[in-house]
């Protein structure tokens, strides 16, 4: 049940959130600052947001709604994001660092020239946006569970709140949230499992595993074991798809240097093979615990999506449930603002710089930026609301849906583009139309009598194994058609400009060549780093800390205690480190010069 302790921790993280933002509003001096933070973050900071923006609140309802449904199954999709991280880490994050870019887009500029990234702007845009969208309205689900609100006055709040951290701090304000809220995730989480377990209708681990629907671990009884093969092949690729792209290179473009840049990816493959292990307990005990969420949550689409809240209803003390809340609320602020920055970043650096004012000086730029920034959170914001209004399809088949139909043609050229050069500037974008083509067939022949056809059964498949079906096919189509037309268009590229193939040499001796920070003028904020983000952690563990005066039980206290301790104790690591960089005068340059040089416009590099 929620209390006034609970409205008023939301009100807290709401006001710190956004103080966040005001505090790294003066670090953003140019472009480079605000989209990616100077490329000069050490990796401990960039690998918690690289991972922590690789979910949102979806982890807790769509996905969650899909545990609730087929159990451990889910766990394939995150498990095959650790075959991509794993690919990233041996050879594609220096590589992402090495493009010395700004932004993504202009990464695919140097590869593939202006047409294509004018071409890829167009797309991307609007898809990110869209798919920001997809990911407030799945915290939209959580609160409007918890607080029985109305759907569009939580959405137009939260993503306002986002929007205006975004605009006042940047990369620097999106990479301080992303650390605070993973502790905040990642605490809570772990409080929620083991308080699910020590339920007695739970009976702990051997007591969960034994109540829960047989489904859940026999995946047969789910459906055909053709299909589930074959949707775990479709999650395969779209990990590794979603890691190794230009694209996936945002974060990678913070480090400042290859060894960070390819320390900073422990922090995920690690937290992927950790956390579904964690978050996914909570939902399972729904099976045991709300056999009928239909009839709890009547005005939900989907009520299978409130497991994971129900649970947390259940089993949260008075206080604790605001914190779920807030870790909700991190989960999409990571991701939202994450998109923001993307985005904003794209369409300034790709479309408004060289487009409408080429010589469009620095602060100029920034100003423009931040401009974007507002009016593409108002967008997302408006989007989530249609979504909420007009979806039919669960969260969780929608995004593959969409991964597999847009994103799975996007791409190949992103992906392949990084490891062989021999294509001509047209490659990209008609790789993606036949792509896209593909999809558009399977979208119009694939039906329950087709696919039966196709996998010569003798029944009409399930309404599961339908869209698991249509899911591959879909992938299925669209990426081998576009691998064959992209290595078919090599056969063209020896007609290629010279001023062509000289700049596609250039991007690869780039992605060759080791970052060097002193030759390349790349500053060391370490000693500001430290000490500003082990200040905001210790600011938040302390307030965490003082919610262990809230009437509870000591089983609550000590809850409070655990999140807390751990955000404060971890704030108080990080200023002594601060404090040490400062005595030995770790800095490259007194903090005077350090300043004065982010005044300097800084397009690449």
């Amino acid at each position: 049940m929620i209390t006034a302790y609970d409205d008023f921790i939301v009100a807290f993280y709401f006001v710190f959130i956004l103080g966040v933002g005001l505090l790294f509003r003066r670090r953003s001096k140019n472009t480079s600052d605000y989209f990616r933070a100077g490329g000069a973050m050490p990796w401990w900071i960039t690998g918690a947001s690289a991972w922590i923006a690789g979910f949102s609140a979806w982890t807790f309802t769509g996905a969650a709604g899909k545990v609730y449904e087929t159990g451990s199954l889910v766990l394939c999709l995150y498990y095959s994001n650790i075959i991509g991280l794993a690919v990233v880490f041996g050879y594609t994050c220096v590589r992402f660092r090495r493009m010395r870019v700004v932004t993504w887009m202009e990464a695919v500029r140097q590869r593939y020239g202006p047409a294509t990234e004018q071409f890829y702007t167009w797309l991307k845009l609007p898809l990110t946006l869209f798919l920001s969208g997809i990911g407030l309205n799945a915290i939209g689900v959580f609160m409007s569970s918890v607080f029985h609100m109305d759907m569009t006055t939580i959405l137009i709040i939260l993503g306002t709140a986002v929007t205006l951290v975004s605009f006042a701090g940047g990369a620097w304000a999106v990479l301080a949230s992303d650390f605070v809220q993973m502790f905040l995730v990642m605490t809570i989480t772990l409080v929620t499992a083991f308080l699910t377990l020590r339920l007695p209708a739970v009976h702990g681990i051997t007591g969960l595993l034994h109540q829960i629907p047989s489904y859940h671990f026999h995946w047969s009884e789910l459906a055909n074991p053709e299909v589930i093969v074959l949707w775990i092949v479709v999650m395969v690729w779209n990990g590794f798809s979603a890691s190794n792209t230009m694209e996936g290179a945002t974060m990678y473009l913070m480090a400042k240097n290859d060894r960070d840049a390819r320390r900073m990816v422990l922090i995920p493959l690690i937290g992927s093979f950790f956390g579904p292990l964690i978050w996914f307990i909570p939902s399972m005990a729904a099976t045991i615990l709300h056999p009928n969420l239909a009839a709890e949550f009547p005005n939900l689409k989907s009520p299978h999506e409130a497991a994971f809240v129900a649970v947390c209803m259940d089993v949260l003390p008075q206080g604790l449930l605001g914190l779920m809340v807030c870790a909700m609320l991190g989960a999409t602020l990571t991701s939202m603002d994450a998109s923001l920055n993307k985005g904003a970043g794209v369409f300034v650096r790709s479309f408004y710089l060289p487009k409408i004012d080429p010589n469009c000086p620095e602060k100029r730029l920034l100003l423009v930026s931040k401009t974007c920034t507002l009016v593409f959170g108002a967008i997302i914001v408006y989007l989530a609301v249609e979504v909420s209004k007009f979806r039919t399809m669960g969260l969780f088949d929608l995004t593959n849906q969409i991964a597999a139909s847009l994103g799975g043609p996007l791409a190949i050229p992103l992906i392949f583009g990084l490891f062989y050069k021999r294509t001509p500037a047209w490659s990209a974008w008609t790789t993606v139309l036949v792509g896209f083509a593909m999809a558009l067939l399977a979208n119009t022949i694939i039906s329950p009598a087709f696919l039966q056809h196709l996998m010569r059964w003798d029944h009409l498949p399930s309404k599961r194994e339908t869209t698991d079906l249509t899911l591959f096919v879909t992938a299925f189509m669209t990426v081998s058609a576009g691998t064959i037309w992209f290595f078919f268009t090599s056969l063209f590229y020896d007609k290629s400009s010279e001023e062509y193939r000289q700049r596609i040499d250039g991007f690869f001796t780039n992605m060759n060549t080791p970052i060097d920070m002193k030759a390349e003028s790349v500053a060391n904020y370490d000693e500001i780093v430290y000490r500003m983000i082990g200040g905001l952690c210790l600011v938040y563990g302390l307030f965490v800390l003082l919610l262990m005066l809230i009437p509870n039980s000591m089983q609550g206290r000590l809850c409070f205690l655990f999140c807390g301790g751990a955000i404060f104790g971890t704030g108080a690591i990080l200023s002594i480190v601060a404090k040490r960089l400062r005595q030995d005068g770790a800095d490259d340059a007194p903090q005077e010069v350090v300043d004065s040089a982010l005044e300097e416009p800084v397009r690449v590099g």
